[in-house]
């Protein structure tokens, strides 16, 4: 985009039609207000009010992704470089989403003297990110009217008022009034946000809401609710029997909606919408942010598994495939920025000398070697340079992301000495929300080192005497001691 928004290719009229009859005020942004009308900062709620009747859903919230979308630092930093590199065309594409308010009422502004490449500012609850108030007052999506047909760059159709939308049906409240909405329990209310295409070329620059409709999640009606709004060891309950929450015998999930509500209810959603995200909500010095942290590590760890195989070659040549599992991912591991996101093995063979026969993927100065097995995509500009600032991507030329329930191998060969009666593969799956040298661009150069999150970790010894037996029968695989 930085190359095809440069020189105005998508300064339209404000109101920018997409088709007869349906206008968009904040494009390149799909949001639209009902019924065409206005809004202002009075007419959205301060999440700290929800919290008074809903104190669960509120300290989930003040400490998740939502919440901080905006104030989000790297965010911040990208988005103003795409602001200075586009002539500030990206305002309202990436302000849609994480600050929704502020761009439909037009208080989110750009400061050049804000950080490297300036900042954002935005008063009082635009600046909260997708707060209480933004997803409950979405009355409908408009994805058949975008420029792909589908969800993405907030096409979100939004109604603040009194009334707050959810899923419950007879839900009564002395503060607002109260509306049904099966919209709110379904995927297709994230995927408005987390579907996001180049609104000149109309690249899928982030689709974790099509992998998930590609996958057996879909397939067997789980939704995204289902795994990010309940704790962890719900989430794995879920992806291990393909059974939604509701439906899992003692789930363990009542409680009450709000205080003073008539009674329990059969299950209650967690607000913290935690991923694998690791690093904002504690560089923040949010509230809450070591439990968003536990609970995204824990999450890391129990998302995919690992399995070891080698196979014998001839004259002591082994080969070494290392079996990368999705196992509770319902979208592509990882997901989103898929080519920002860190997923890699990281891998050593040592015999019963100590010595080492094999090593890739070990980090240096933080950063992962070029040689490592990464599952991850590389984007490219209209030019074919690689590139990962959003707003230039134009395609990408190598994809090696895990889809849901599926597998990649990572796989290399080493040679076993002679005088060795064993050896041990020690095999790491690892995660960085993004590499360091994209943290030191964007913030400076050692301003936050990017954590790393072992996800999965498996340690095998192997007898030399059987990889000679499999190499004479050329037999296929060795098991493990």
């Amino acid at each position: 985009m930085g190359i095809l928004l440069t020189g105005g290719l998508l300064s339209a009229t404000p109101a920018h039609a997409v088709e007869e009859g349906v206008t968009f005020p904040f494009y390149p942004s799909f949001l639209q207000l009902e019924d065409g009308k206005t809004t202002s900062l009075e007419d959205w709620s301060d999440p700290m009010v929800c919290g008074g009747c809903h104190p669960r859903q509120y300290e989930g919230w003040k400490s998740s992704m939502h919440a901080n979308a905006f104030i989000d630092p790297v965010f911040q930093a990208e988005w103003a470089k795409g602001y200075q590199d586009t002539d500030g065309e990206v305002l309202n594409l990436c302000g849609g989403c994480h600050t929704p308010i502020g761009v439909m009422t037009g208080t989110v502004k750009y400061d050049p003297d804000v950080g490297k490449y300036g900042g954002f500012t935005a008063p009082g609850v635009a600046a909260m990110g997708v707060s209480c108030d933004v997803c409950h007052s979405v009355t409908d999506t408009n994805a058949r009217h975008t420029t792909t047909g589908n969800p993405g760059n907030a096409s979100l159709v939004l109604a603040p008022g009194d009334v707050k939308r959810a899923t419950l049906k007879d839900a009564v409240s002395p503060f607002h009034a109260t509306e049904y909405s099966e919209l709110h329990g379904r995927a297709e209310l994230c995927a408005n946000c987390h579907n996001i295409f180049h609104p000149n070329n109309n690249f899928p620059i982030e689709h974790t809401y099509d992998e998930w409709r590609m996958s057996a999640y879909a397939q067997n009606d789980i939704q995204c609710q289902d795994c990010h709004m309940v704790p962890v060891e719900t989430a794995i309950r879920v992806a291990d029997t393909m059974t939604r929450p509701h439906d899992l015998p003692d789930h363990g999930l009542e409680g009450m909606a709000g205080v003073g509500a008539a009674g329990p209810r059969e299950l209650v959603h967690d607000h913290g919408f935690v991923g694998g995200n690791t690093v904002i909500a504690g560089v923040l010095g949010v509230p809450g942010a070591e439990d968003n942290r536990a609970e995204a590590i824990k999450r890391l760890q129990n998302v995919a598994d690992l399995d070891i195989e080698i196979i014998p070659g001839m004259q002591g040549a082994n080969l070494l495939r290392v079996k990368v599992s999705n196992a509770r991912a319902g979208h592509h591991l990882p997901t989103s920025l898929t080519f920002i996101r860190q997923v890699w093995l990281e891998v050593e063979v040592r015999d019963d000398q100590g010595r080492l026969l094999l090593s890739s993927g070990a980090l240096e100065d933080n950063r992962v070697p070029e040689d490592a097995v990464m599952f991850t995509n590389k984007s490219v500009d209209q030019d074919g340079n690689l590139t990962v600032d959003p707003w230039r991507i134009a395609g990408f030329v190598h994809m090696n992301t895990i889809p849901p329930k599926g597998y990649r191998y990572g796989t290399y060969s080493f040679r076993l000495p002679e005088d060795a009666s064993s050896f041990t593969v020690d095999a790491k799956l690892n995660y960085q929300s993004y590499h360091q040298d994209l943290a030191d661009d964007l913030l400076g150069e050692g301003a936050i080192e990017v954590p790393v999150v072992t996800m999965r970790e498996l340690t095998r010894r192997y007898n030399a005497a059987d990889l000679e037996r499999a190499d004479a029968g050329r037999d296929s695989a060795v098991a493990h001691r």
